[in-house]
C-alpha cells in the first residue's frame, strides 16, 4: 500500500551517514517526496564503507544505502559554491521541511543555517540530527551512535556488566535509526501545527538525546538509588530465574519474559514435562523461587539441555508468559511473524530483488510500499527542469561543476 499520509509534504534532505537519512527514509514511507542532496564528486560512506567482518562477497547490493535512502529522489549540487548554495535556496523556498546534519560550521560557511533559509521561506520546518543537541560546549562536534548513543547514553555500560568487559554495539545504526524515527515523528508534529498557525519550527534530535530517552528508566533510578546503574546479571546470577535464557541441546537459546505467579510456574512445569517442580518446596511459592533462585536456574539448566530447539518450541506453544527463541539477523528476515506483517519487504531493484526493512508505524492494516534508493543524482536534471530552469542552463551548472 502506497502511504498518502505525506503526499503534499516536500522534503529536502542534506546530509550523510545514517541518522538524518533514516529520518527522511521514514517521511518517504508515509508519503513525503523526499529529495535528497548530495556532493557532485562524493558518494556517500553508506554506498562504499566496509562493514568488519562480512565475507568478500560481491551482492550488488550497498544495503546500508537502500536501506536509508529508499523511495527517495537524488540529486547533486556543491553547496560550497555560492551558485550551489543559492540554488539550494532556491528549492527550499519552496520546501515544507528541511533535514540536515551537517555541523553549525559548515551550515554558516555554506550560508544554510536556519536564519538563511528562514529568509527564503520563514515557514519551513527545520530539523537538524545531531551527536550532542544543539546546546552546551559540545554543539560544534560531530558523534557517532556507538559513541554517542551507545557508549555515552550509559546502555553500553549497562549491556556490558553481565560479561565483564565493554559490549560493542550489536549492529550498525541501531542509534541512528530510533533517533531518525523520533525526529520524524517530531516533523510530523511539527507539520499538524503549522497546518492549525501557519508557522514553521527548529526541531533538533540528537544521538544523546534519543540514547538518554531509551534508557531513561536506569538514568532516573541511578540517581534515586545513588547506583551507577540499574544492575544487570550473568545468568547463574538472575535474581529471577524465569527472567532469563535457557540453552537447549542442540546450543540455541530460549528467552523467558518473567513467570512471578504460581499459576504460571506450574503451567510451565507441566508443557516441560516436570509437573513435580511445584510441589518441591524450594519452589512452590513465588517467595520459595526468589530465596533458592540458583537452585532452580540450576535444575531448569539440566531441563532445557535435554532436547533440542524444535523440540522445545512445539512444546511452548500454549505458554502463556512471553517466551522468545534467542534468533540470529537471518532467522529474522524469515520470521513467520516478521513476514506476515511485512516488517521485512522485498524491493525491486535494478538489477536484482533484495530486502529491507520497513520502518515500525503502519496505517489502516497495510504495511508500505517501498521503492528502491536512487543513484547517485539520478534525478538532478529532472528536479532542475521541474524547478522551471532551462536546459542550456542545467547544462552550464553541470560544466560548473555545480551540479551533477
Amino acid at each position: 500500500m502506497a502511504y498518502n499520509l505525506l503526499s503534499d509534504v516536500k522534503v529536502i534532505e542534506l546530509s550523510m551517514y545514517a541518522f538524518a537519512p533514516a529520518c527522511a527514509a521514514v517521511l518517504s514511507d508515509w508519503g513525503a517526496d523526499v529529495i535528497k542532496v548530495v556532493p557532485p564528486d562524493s558518494a556517500d560512506p553508506m554506498r562504499g564503507n566496509s562493514i568488519a567482518g562480512l565475507p568478500p562477497v560481491e551482492t550488488g547490493i550497498s544495503f546500508m544505502w537502500e536501506q536509508l535512502n529508499r523511495g527517495k529522489r537524488c540529486m547533486c549540487i556543491d553547496v560550497s559554491q555560492a551558485e550551489g548554495r543559492d540554488l539550494l535556496l532556491r528549492i527550499l523556498a519552496d520546501t515544507d521541511v528541511f533535514i540536515t546534519n551537517l555541523l553549525p560550521g559548515a551550515r554558516r560557511r555554506f550560508g544554510i543555517d536556519v536564519d538563511d533559509v528562514r529568509k527564503v521561506n520563514p515557514g519551513i520546518i527545520y530539523a537538524r540530527a545531531s551527536g550532542h543537541g544543539d546546546r552546551g560546549p559540545e554543539r560544534e562536534k560531530g558523534g557517532f551512535d556507538h559513541t554517542d548513543f551507545w557508549a555515552r547514553t550509559g546502555i553500553g555500560h549497562a549491556a556490558s556488566m553481565a560479561v565483564g568487559e565493554f559490549v560493542p554495539q550489536a549492529g550498525p545504526a541501531m542509534g541512528d535509526s530510533a533517533s531518525g524515527a523520533f525526529l520524524a515523528g517530531a516533523i510530523a508534529a511539527a507539520l499538524y501545527q503549522r497546518s492549525r498557525t501557519g508557522e514553521g519550527a527548529e526541531i533538533d534530535v540528537s544521538l544523546l538525546s534519543a540514547g538518554v530517552w531509551m534508557f531513561g528508566p536506569a538514568v532516573i533510578a541511578s540517581q534515586l538509588y545513588d547506583i551507577d546503574t540499574i544492575p544487570r546479571f550473568s545468568h547463574a546470577e538472575q535474581k529471577n530465574a524465569l527472567v532469563t535464557a535457557y540453552a537447549t541441546r542442540d546450543g540455541r537459546q530460549i528467552y523467558f519474559s518473567g513467570i512471578r505467579t504460581d499459576k504460571g510456574f506450574q503451567e510451565l512445569a507441566d508443557l516441560i514435562g516436570h509437573p513435580e517442580l511445584t510441589h518441591d518446596p524450594r519452589f512452590n511459592s513465588n517467595l520459595a523461587r526468589v530465596e533458592n533462585v540458583r537452585d532452580l536456574i540450576g535444575k531448569l539448566d539440566e531441563i532445557f539441555a535435554t532436547r533440542d530447539l524444535a523440540d522445545w518450541v512445539g512444546r511452548l506453544q500454549p505458554c502463556s508468559t512471553p517466551w522468545a527463541v534467542v534468533q540470529s539477523a537471518r532467522e529474522v528476515a524469515t520470521d513467520p511473524q516478521v513476514l506476515a506483517n511485512s516488517y521485512v519487504v522485498t524491493v525491486e531493484g535494478e538489477a536484482r530483488r533484495y530486502p529491507v526493512t520497513g520502518s515500525p508505524a503502519q496505517f489502516d492494516g497495510a504495511a508500505p510500499t517501498l521503492t528502491r534508493a536512487p543513484d547517485h543524482g539520478e534525478h538532478t536534471e529532472q528536479i532542475l527542469l521541474d524547478l522551471g530552469l532551462a536546459w542550456d542552463e542545467v547544462e552550464r551548472l553541470k560544466a560548473a561543476r555545480v551540479v551533477n
